[in-house]
């Protein structure tokens, strides 16, 4: 075993979050790799990665909630009695639900899942 009396290393210092935008748009706006960039402004691969991953959450977060109307075949619509079941319900990993009273040719579920984008 090898003992030194080495000061420990210093914790890396936090960048302000303005310091993090500014250096986030240079590296969009840059043609360098991920690893060149970090290499050339003196910040690990993985803070630069984490900063893109904030982002990417936080515009995802203030995207508005859109809802889009979708004209079905005229042999899928669904007869609209009261009551009656759901035939079919689908839900899509992107937080889209449709809801179906009669099945569909899947022809047409095809058509409508690429209608609202699924």
């Amino acid at each position: 075993m090898l003992l030194t009396n080495a000061p420990p290393s210093p914790s890396p210092r936090r960048l302000s979050d303005d310091t993090q935008r500014q250096l986030l748009a240079r590296y969009q706006r840059s043609d360098l790799t991920q690893r060149a960039f970090c290499e050339q402004v003196g910040i690990p691969v993985s803070t630069l990665q984490w900063w893109l991953v904030k982002t990417r959450r936080q515009a995802a977060r203030d995207t508005p909630l859109t809802f889009t109307e979708v004209s079905l075949p005229e042999v899928a619509q669904p007869d609209r009695g009261v009551g009656t079941p759901w035939a079919v319900e689908i839900r899509t990993d992107r937080g889209v639900t449709l809801r179906l009273r009669e099945p569909v040719a899947p022809a047409d579920l095809v058509a409508l899942l690429h209608g609202v984008r699924c």
